[in-house]
């Protein structure tokens, strides 16, 4: 998963190395876009009850051929890379199988599917992978990124997990999401055996290695290996309920007989998920209203003059209409910006920050259950100012099952409330837009112009 800078003959076993990722970001996230985009691929889901049980993790390292006859008493065993095709060429069928490194080679690694085994595929992995298990039981997942680009790719409602720069240690994560406290880990060496760097033939392997030194010890590594070493009990540490048994004789196993857990005082995130911001019979409902009612969502533009003298101030024109419905407010302005409408073909895909975030007669539409997950997502959206418009009356218009468009009705107070939980509230100005003697219920109603700033990110979370 992860390509060293440069070689070194010696290593500092207890020097941090300077990795980075094998392939270019920008390829690995188009990846990930044409996985998500795949038909009939499942989700991998948290377990959150502690199972009883014991795992065997199985990675591709040396000693698995020393080793790998005591995998048969384990009745749930994890398999990453190659260590599939080796147990199952041993009469061992896997119950899970673990994927993440962005190349073409690992299809020749995992060799034949089986039937029997679920494949939890993350969603960086090559196209040709999926191809591959095509057919089968995947399962997809993916890995936490905090780079801005990764976090807008990932998909509302799906799960990005923690972990280390090896898919052994995402293996670890994972083993601990689907509920797994007592792992016991075969074939994760960080060095050369007898076999080479794996326990069989590698497709990918680049020849040379280095020398480093632990407790008097010499051990033929590469700087990827004895990273991925490093992190392991730091991974470790991050779960602090688990219990982590090491067989084989190798520099991982080694530092295991010498380690002392580090436990963290705080509960550690080990899942994140950005939650889905609108049910599916929603985003018909308003996508039926925007076809038959041609005064739906056309409202935006008469607040152009305020997001123009806001662009001004802040010099930018970086703007993002989020809930821009018909587009109206894009084009009042003279500049082009960019849109988000779930309701919208062609504007639904999750879209970047911006600037300036005008969010304008939507947040009372949003299904009641769900505004959290839409303000926290506004909030990823905003890089300086958000403008938005709340109406705090009903609706004159009704949905197709009879609701009032407005699925939100609620006082100035609760809206302040709610926004302020994820938002520094500049200034919340209520305006009167429909007096009593004019209204169509006899109630006046107001709207409330908020002016914003976001407050730092927070995602949903599974904790240790």
């Amino acid at each position: 998963m992860i390509a060293t800078q440069e070689k070194t003959k010696t290593l500092d076993v207890k020097q941090k190395l300077e990795v980075t990722y094998c392939v270019a970001g920008s390829l690995r996230d188009q990846q990930i876009l044409l996985a998500t985009a795949r038909k009939g691929l499942g989700r991998i889901e948290p377990t959150y009850e502690k199972r009883t049980e014991s795992v065997a993790i199985v990675c591709f390292g040396p000693s698995l051929n020393d080793t790998w006859e005591k995998i048969k008493d384990f009745k749930y065993i994890i398999t990453c890379s190659g260590s599939h095709k080796f147990l199952i060429e041993h009469g061992i069928i896997p119950t899970w199988h673990v994927e993440v490194d962005p190349r073409r080679h690992k299809v020749e690694l995992i060799g034949p599917p089986h039937r029997d085994v679920e494949y939890l595929i993350a969603s960086a992995c090559h196209p040709a992978v999926f191809d591959h298990l095509n057919g089968y039981n995947v399962r997809l997942w993916h890995v936490f990124n905090t780079e801005e680009e990764g976090m807008r790719i990932l998909p509302h409602g799906e799960w990005a997990l923690m972990g280390g720069s090896s898919v052994g240690l995402r293996t670890l994560s994972i083993a601990r999401f689907i509920g797994f406290t007592d792992m016991h880990i075969f074939g994760m060496d960080g060095n050369e055996g007898a076999s080479g760097k794996h326990a069989d033939k590698h497709p990918n392997q680049p020849p040379g290695h280095a020398i480093t030194t632990y407790d008097g010890v010499d051990y033929k590594t590469t700087p990827a290996l004895l990273e991925c070493a490093r992190q392991t009990f730091k991974e470790l540490d991050e779960m602090p309920d688990v219990k982590a048994t090491f067989y084989g004789e190798g520099m991982v196993q080694a530092m295991a007989k010498t380690w002392e857990r580090n436990p963290k005082k705080n509960k550690v995130d080990l899942a994140f998920a950005k939650p889905e911001l609108i049910s599916v019979a929603h985003r018909e409902l308003n996508r039926r209203m925007h076809r038959e009612e041609p005064a739906f969502g056309i409202h935006a533009s008469k607040f152009s003059p305020v997001i123009l003298k806001l662009s001004e101030a802040l010099k930018t024109t970086s703007i993002l209409d989020y809930g821009c419905g018909k587009g109206f407010l894009g084009r009042e302005l003279p500049f082009p910006i960019w849109e988000y409408d779930p309701a919208i073909p062609g504007k639904e895909a999750s879209p970047r920050p911006a600037d300036i975030v005008a969010c304008l007669d939507v947040l009372e539409h949003v299904e009641p259950e769900k505004i959290d997950f839409v303000l926290a997502d506004i909030q990823r959206c905003t890089k300086k100012v958000g403008y938005f418009v709340v109406n705090l009356g009903s609706a004159r218009k009704t949905y197709a099952d009879g609701s009032n468009t407005h699925l939100i009705q609620n006082d100035k107070e609760w809206w302040e409330s709610k926004i302020s939980t994820y938002f520094k509230i500049g200034s919340a100005r209520s305006i009167l837009i429909c007096p009593a003697e004019r209204a169509w219920d006899k109630v006046d109603h107001h709207e409330v112009h908020f002016v914003v700033e976001p407050k730092p990110i927070t995602l949903t979370k599974v904790r240790q």
